[in-house]
């Protein structure tokens, strides 16, 4: 490995060594649930299917942190959401009176990393995890949009997590586009708003919409009528001299993507968020059942 990371955005981060062998990958992952089950599943399909050495890194940090540890050789695949690469990455901006298509966004973000980064997006998984407004079920009867929301912003606190706050498509520019001006906010860790929000210590939450704890807690996720938020389909992305030498990954990652739609998604984050499973056991519960690897 080329470098260590370490204190990146407020955090201190120290990757494990990998070695030099060019037989051995690393798998990286984002610091949330969906992620940290993606790290784990991808780790052990390959374990399994591959001769590979597979490192993984699991809850390293956010798109900044696992962005530079892929330029710095530390990591060499991980999921990435295309919504999210397009703006926060890529800078680029989006029209909301002509918001590109999911086609449009994906082409731009396989084209922009390959050149930036030397890295591919391979074909997304059948899932995408945007975020969206969610509110409490009975509180949705004369509320269902994000515009009609405006109307009552001044009376709501609205909770979110530190990174939406900060987001290029996150708090600020949301709140110009759609006019909110809440009555508060509060800012807190992703795994406290639904919690919150259920039990009525705030009253909106900035929500990842695959979370299991929507259905649960009885949520729903207002419909974004001004079309603020981008697709964000997730995809793995990997270092293109990784996949020069071992194009076996992708074919294995492409059987694993049929299989992961958003409700498949969103079950497998309730496993662990709501009966409270490790990460590690539901990836590989998942692929056992799936046929992918064996028992």
């Amino acid at each position: 490995m080329k470098k260590l990371l370490s204190m990146i955005i407020g955090s201190s981060l120290i990757l494990g060594a990998c070695g030099d062998d060019e037989d051995t990958v690393v798998v990286g992952g984002k610091d949330f649930t969906e992620q940290i089950i993606l790290t784990h599943m991808i780790a052990d399909l390959l374990e399994e299917n591959t001769d590979l050495n597979i490192d993984r890194e699991v809850d390293v940090g956010s798109t900044d942190v696992l962005t530079q540890g892929m330029q710095d050789e530390d990591i060499d695949l991980y999921v990435e959401y295309t919504g999210t690469s397009y703006i926060t990455v890529l800078n680029e901006e989006i029209d909301p009176e002509d918001p590109p298509e999911a086609e449009v966004i994906y082409d731009a973000v396989q084209e922009g990393y390959n050149e930036e980064f030397d890295v591919s997006w391979l074909e997304p998984f059948d899932f995408e995890n945007r975020y969206g407004l969610a509110m409490r079920e009975e509180d949705t009867d004369e509320i269902e949009t994000q515009t009609e929301l405006g109307d009552h912003s001044e009376e709501l606190i609205l909770g979110h997590n530190a990174d939406f706050a900060e987001r290029e498509d996150g708090l600020a520019p949301m709140n110009e586009m759609y006019e909110y001006e809440w009555g508060g906010t509060e800012q807190m860790d992703e795994g406290l708003m639904y919690d919150a929000v259920r039990n009525e210590e705030v009253d909106v939450i900035a929500a990842f919409t695959t979370d299991g704890r929507i259905p649960a807690f009885d949520l729903e996720i207002l419909e974004d009528d001004m079309g603020y938020f981008p697709p964000y389909f997730a995809a793995p992305i990997i270092r293109n001299e990784v996949l020069e030498a071992h194009p076996e990954i992708e074919e294995q990652l492409n059987e694993l993507g049929s299989l992961l739609t958003e409700e498949v998604m969103a079950e497998l984050n309730a496993e662990v968020d709501i009966d409270h499973e490790l990460e590690e056991t539901v990836a590989n519960d998942f692929l056992v059942e799936n046929g992918l690897i064996e028992e």
